[in-house]
């Protein structure tokens, strides 16, 4: 972390409202990440909600998947039947779903200081940071990491040609031949893009 960086992290820190959490300031633990996914009514954080988010540990090499944390939320407004589609998730699936405060009291703490690993992770993190900075005074202060730019870091000039590659988690696994898992489920998201990173790690 450069010198910029703390500063801002510091500054962050002076605006935290929940001093339960100041450990999120801290220093990560050595290769100890959080894979996250979140599923939402739609596209753009000032118009639609959040209807779900998902987070597992990655511990190492190991994805800790039976201490992962899949939470659906109630949004103040009810997803639209067309949207169904996209996210999986119907009205009958988050009315009953918890708060937003309850959910980042559960969530927070499970994410800590870990590095936040996603794909497009910038999409997620903008609907969290609203709930986020309300809840706590503060937007999350994790290094993020994009699965989608590892994987064309890695590649370089051979995705060259290929429309929109590295813009597909599929091509990423497909790549690396791991399976892929059921759509419309932000846990099974968040497990495939943690494999996804293991294998951007580890292979050339």
């Amino acid at each position: 972390m450069n010198w910029l960086q703390q500063l801002s992290c510091h500054w962050q820190k002076t605006q935290l409202q929940r001093p339960e959490l100041a450990s999120m300031f801290g220093d990560p633990l050595v290769k100890q990440w959080v894979a996250i996914d979140c599923e939402m009514t739609g596209l753009n954080p000032k118009k639609h909600h959040l209807l779900s988010v998902a987070a597992i540990h990655i511990n190492g090499d190991t994805i800790d998947t039976g201490n992962g944390m899949h939470l659906v939320c109630r949004p103040p407004v009810m997803p639209d039947r067309d949207t169904i589609v996209i996210h999986g998730l119907r009205t009958a699936d988050v009315e009953h779903g918890m708060s937003y405060d309850e959910m980042l009291a559960l969530l927070l703490p499970f994410i800590d200081n870990r590095p936040i690993v996603g794909f497009c992770p910038q999409i997620d993190i903008g609907f969290l940071n609203p709930v986020v900075k309300r809840y706590m005074g503060t937007t999350l202060p994790n290094k993020v990491i994009d699965v989608r730019q590892l994987y064309s870091q890695r590649m370089g000039d051979r995705t060259q040609g290929i429309p929109n590659q590295s813009q597909h988690l599929t091509n990423i696994l497909a790549h690396y031949n791991i399976p892929e898992l059921g759509a419309h489920d932000a846990y099974n998201d968040a497990i495939m893009t943690a494999m996804a990173f293991l294998h951007l790690r580890s292979r050339p």
